[in-house]
Parts: C-alpha cells; sequence; structure tokens
C-alpha cells in the first residue's frame, strides 16, 4: 500500500519538449521493436529473490530515488521519472544528457513456493531523442534501422563492460543495488518465471523469448 501514489521526478527536468513527447514515445518504443531481437540496445533477464513482491518492488523504487548524482552520471540516466510504482510492476522513463528516452520496466510475480521472480528490461526507445520535435513520429519511420547502444569506455566503469553494452551494465548494476538494498541474493533465473501460470499467460511474447535456447 505504500507504493501508491504520484509518480516520481528525480533530478532537473528533461526539455519541455522531451517532457511533452516521451509519453507518447515510451508507450510506442518504436526502437524496442526490433532492437529487442538484436540485443544491441535492449537487454532482460529474470531475477529470483526470497522477498515478496511488495518488498522486492518498494526496495526497487528506494535504490532508484537513492542514487546520487555520480551514480546517475555513471548510468547516464542523470533524469528519469518513475511513472509506474505497484506491487507488480514499476516502470521508468530515463533520458540522456542529450536526451534520448529509454525505458526501464521491472514487473514482479509471486511465486507459489513464497518469494518472488521479477523481469528486469532496459531499452532504448527510438532513434532520435526526444528534444528533437516530432522524434516519436520520426522514430516509428526509422524503427527498421539497427542501432546500438554501447556502454562507455572509459576507465571509471568495469573493465567487463567496456566492449559490451549499455543496457546490460545498467541492469548489473540495478541488480547488485537491489540486493545490497534487500541484503538478501538476487538470483539470475531466466527460464523459471514462465513457470508461474498467471505471469506465462498475460505476457505470452516475453515467455517466447524467455524459452528459446
Amino acid at each position: 500500500a505504500f507504493l501508491a501514489g504520484a509518480p516520481s521526478s528525480v533530478s532537473a527536468a528533461p526539455t519541455t519538449l522531451s517532457t511533452i513527447q516521451s509519453p507518447l514515445q515510451d508507450l510506442l518504443s518504436p526502437g524496442h521493436w526490433f532492437g529487442q531481437f538484436l540485443g544491441v540496445n535492449s537487454h532482460y533477464e529474470t531475477w529470483a529473490m526470497d522477498s515478496s513482491p511488495e518488498e522486492v518492488s518498494a526496495a526497487f523504487v528506494e535504490v532508484l530515488e537513492e542514487l546520487t548524482e555520480e551514480e546517475k552520471a555513471r548510468l547516464l540516466i542523470p533524469n528519469f521519472d518513475i511513472v509506474e510504482k505497484s506491487a507488480t510492476r514499476v516502470h521508468v522513463r530515463t533520458w540522456t544528457k542529450i536526451e534520448w528516452l529509454d525505458s526501464l520496466d521491472f514487473s514482479l510475480v509471486e511465486t507459489p513456493e513464497g518469494g518472488c521472480l521479477a523481469t528486469a528490461s532496459f531499452y532504448a526507445t527510438g532513434f532520435l531523442p526526444t528534444s528533437l520535435p516530432g522524434a516519436p513520429l520520426l522514430n516509428i519511420a526509422l524503427s527498421p534501422v539497427p542501432f546500438a547502444s554501447p556502454a562507455p569506455s572509459s576507465a571509471e566503469y568495469p573493465s567487463e563492460f567496456r566492449s559490451g553494452m549499455l543496457q546490460k551494465y545498467r541492469i548489473k548494476q540495478l541488480q547488485a543495488m537491489l540486493a545490497e538494498k534487500l541484503e538478501e541474493p538476487v538470483v539470475v533465473s531466466p527460464r523459471a518465471i514462465c513457470n508461474v501460470g498467471d505471469y506465462a499467460a498475460s505476457n505470452f511474447v516475453s515467455c517466447w523469448r524467455l524459452l528459446l535456447p
């Protein structure tokens, strides 16, 4: 119950144009239509935890709201809005410094044996930043164009991520922060979530992807 409330805004707001255009681009996410199958501008994982969905969701929101300016800079999300937060889902719009819009989606389901499973997905929503007039419509036209979101290569980033993808780096950092907040392991469990009937029935596409070899 304590998760209910108005969406949270963190750090300085994006430009007015980005603020106006971002809800539509987030809803459509044309950059994710094909990008999710290429894996170069999106990353998702399924995590298993002993805590309840309510506890995990609340902890995840706290992790985001407690990010320092330095941590936000390292994750390349100087601005973000938590636009949905409940026991079953947390959805976040994030902007880079030049206002490319990336979305973070965190969905949770309780398991029959106790604890919960969650899918964390971070993905680029479009080829062009939302600071550009007409970006949502232009990004629909550009949706077939493949593009990557590479991780920064500077020495301040862990060496294992420097030649990889930004979204994977973000997900792995959030996983570690969540484990520290919960004071329990957050275990990668990529297939288990699709054994939970209610989740599998309402998330057929996600489960189909998880079950691929």
